[in-house]
């Protein structure tokens, strides 16, 4: 196919669209824009001297995507049905990322529209606060997906799973309804199961821990617990006991960074203010009370105060959300009770190399035996005790 821009004789030409037909068509794009960590913690604060950063540019990339036709050239001037543009912060990268995703029926699709949205945005945040940092790098602006057309449905997030396994999509390949694209996707998703680590997120709860009068300890013991079972922790949040908050942030975690699983601590008691479980549900697809049960089961044998925890599990399209309480203590007896800590193959292997050492294994701290745990995990040959054990 060639240039659609182009006429025979290579002058610019706006594509005509008069015979087409109406659909109904959506674009989703994304960048992100990479800044030091006070202008980080001064957005994410709100602090920012010339206002709220992420409201001006959330309003300056809908002002874009109604505007591309302007910008471009040869975009079709669009009454867009729908403009949506949502941020999520990674603490981690010091990285803000801006999602827009734009909606309209029409003649033609809305892709440029999305990615000016985005770019208007993360320039827009730029300008704001370029007086804290000369060297902010707005970058990886692309198209996740569009639908609609005569194209068809394209997606192009599953390049992830190809890269894991070396495998090199071209575009014609990303465009639905091609059995082979669908294939390599498949097989991509498959071999990326067997060979990634589950991707956590950690939310903590508390009005206090988010105005700076308490520490949180809470949402870091959890982040060493799992990480000791094999979870990678990409984000953590420490939010207000504020219902609508709450649930933006599980929705951003389940549907845009797509975690595994979202552990969130805090809020679940008696107090007017307490509210994770209400904002869990509400986002929630499925109820999963077997898990709850368990941990409230587990607490119950500890203090009878246990039946009092309002905490639930759920699931939100492909992302499990699990309640624990907001005590460090709460929390690691409801981990243990649902992370199979305890006979465990690593706990297994752990007494045996107890009494091969000649320490007592039932006299080692919870403390002592986590670092056991993670020395054994760095170790190569943690399967060698076990499997010279069946041999004899």
């Amino acid at each position: 196919m060639g240039l659609t821009h182009f006429d025979e004789n290579g002058k610019a030409v706006m594509v005509d669209v008069t015979d087409k037909k109406e659909t109904a068509r959506e674009a989703v794009a994304e960048g992100k824009i990479l800044v030091n960590r006070d202008v980080f913690q001064a957005v994410k604060a709100g602090t920012v001297g010339k206002g709220d950063v992420l409201a001006v540019a959330a309003t300056a990339g809908i002002a874009g995507a109604k505007r591309t036709s302007d910008l471009i050239p040869m975009c079709h001037i669009l009454p867009l049905t729908n403009c949506k543009v949502d941020f999520r912060m990674n603490e981690k990268e010091c990285a803000i990322f801006c999602t827009c995703t734009v909606k309209v029926t029409g003649k033609t699709g809305v892709e440029m529209e999305a990615l000016t949205g985005v770019s208007a945005a993360l320039l827009t945040i730029y300008d704001m606060c370029k007086a804290l940092d000369k060297k902010m790098e707005i970058t990886d602006i692309r198209l996740l997906k569009k639908t609609g057309g005569k194209s068809g449905d394209i997606w192009n997030d599953f390049d992830r799973c190809a890269g894991l396994v070396g495998e090199n999509l071209s575009a014609e390949n990303r465009s639905a309804g091609n059995a082979e694209a669908e294939d390599v996707e498949n097989v991509c998703r498959k071999k990326e199961k067997r060979t990634r680590r589950w991707k956590a997120a950690v939310v903590t709860m508390s009005d206090k821990g988010f105005a700076g009068e308490r520490e949180d300890k809470s949402g870091p013991l959890i982040c060493e617990m799992i990480a000791d079972q094999g979870y990678d922790v990409v984000r953590t949040e420490l939010l207000p006991d504020e219902q609508k908050e709450i649930e933006k942030c599980l929705c951003t975690l389940c549907d845009d960074e797509k975690v595994d699983i979202v552990f969130t601590t805090g809020g679940t008691g008696f107090s007017l203010r307490d509210c994770t479980p209400e904002a869990t549900m509400a986002v929630a697809h499925r109820n999963v009370p077997g898990i709850a049960e368990a941990m409230r089961a587990a607490s119950a044998e500890v203090t009878p105060r246990a039946m009092l925890s309002r905490a639930v599990s759920a699931i939100r399209n492909h992302t499990l959300i699990v309640n624990l309480p907001g005590s460090p203590k709460a929390v690691k007896e409801n981990l243990e009770a649902v992370e199979n800590f305890k006979g465990s193959r690593l706990e297994k292997l752990a007494v045996l190399y107890c009494k091969q050492l000649g320490i007592n294994y039932k006299n080692l701290s919870d403390e002592e035996f986590r670092w056991l745990i993670r020395i054994l995990q760095k170790s190569k040959k943690t399967g060698t005790p076990i499997n010279q054990r069946k041999k004899r």
